[in-house]
């Protein structure tokens, strides 16, 4: 089978209303007076599942052709856990191939197994904390211009009794870093922005995971602990807190949701799943340089205005 190459023309679910009037005064194309979004290109084949494995070397960010990109140039931080540092793939994920690709500079601060939220009772969920990795990173520059924050949505924080800690979404007047219980997931959610934009002053993106379901559904994309279920419930919220901040004092908050992106979970057929992923949570490779970071390149392009 040769190489398959999808296009994400459904945008809606990748582009606001508000991302869209946000590129108004760019050379338009369409009767609506709007320039036509660039659709993400994802060049998944299926072709490779029987020949070699997700993490050879051809699929290196070293490897990765270079193209003449908006997006060169442009400084990204990632915050996250092991999806973010790239627990199965050799520590490279989309933030060292969307560099690779584009010529952007990406900084990432990613420890696996680590949460949103802060007990400190553990050195995971404790000193190793996003919230609390944010504030003491030896990685991020506090005097740096930075174009884009961008934070991963932890599977960690609904695994097992952890959802418990998943708190609320605080009132409107709440916008403080010092308003926020960093011993809650969305509480931490709500100081991570609070903090990037007073130390950087620039748009805030959470991503989720691509899609999964619950034990005993659709195989291969299944995880009985943490479920999908409850992992698209803490998508949800996260979009809650987006909500409530997004155009507050002109704050960008948006969030990357392959979770419920039909366009991008089709693109990936079962077999090129079970490929490409170590499980329903991990991408090898391949699955990050062909699948998911086409995605990401899209969603800033459009996000930033770049297109």
């Amino acid at each position: 089978m040769k190489a398959k190459t999808f296009l994400a023309v459904a945008l809606s679910a990748l582009v606001s209303a508000s991302m869209l009037a946000g590129c108004a005064g760019h050379t338009t194309d369409g009767d609506n007076g709007e320039k036509t979004p660039p659709a993400a290109e994802y060049t998944v084949d299926d072709s490779l599942i029987s020949e070699t494995d997700a993490n050879d070397e051809r699929f290196y960010a070293k490897n990765v052709e270079k193209k003449d990109s908006p997006l060169a140039g442009k400084t990204i931080y990632w915050l996250g856990s092991s999806v973010t540092y790239g627990a199965q793939s050799g520590g490279e994920s989309m933030a060292e191939f969307l560099a690779a690709k584009t010529g952007c500079i990406c900084k990432k601060d990613a420890v696996s197994g680590t949460t949103i939220f802060c007990d400190n009772k553990t050195a995971d969920t404790g000193e190793k904390s996003y919230t609390s990795r944010l504030k003491n990173s030896t990685v991020f520059d506090k005097t740096e211009k930075v174009d884009a924050f961008i934070c991963q949505i932890s599977t960690n924080d609904v695994w097992g009794s952890r959802k418990q800690n998943l708190g609320a979404v605080a009132g409107a007047d709440k916008l403080q870093q010092a308003d926020f219980d960093l011993k809650t997931t969305l509480g931490g959610i709500e100081f991570i922005i609070a903090y990037v934009v007073d130390t950087w002053d620039c748009p805030v993106y959470f991503y989720s995971g691509a899609e999964f379901f619950d034990t005993g559904t659709l195989s291969p994309r299944v995880s009985g602990n943490p479920t999908g279920t409850d992992y698209g419930m803490l998508v949800d919220k996260v979009k809650e807190v987006a909500d409530k901040w997004n155009g507050v004092d002109e704050i960008k908050v948006e969030v990357i949701d392959l979770f419920h992106d039909e366009a991008f979970n089709a693109a990936a057929s079962n077999a090129y799943y079970s490929w490409a992923m170590a499980d329903a949570i991990h991408p090898r490779r391949a699955g990050y340089l062909q699948w998911w970071t086409p995605y990401f390149e899209q969603f800033l392009l459009v996000s930033l205005g770049l297109y």
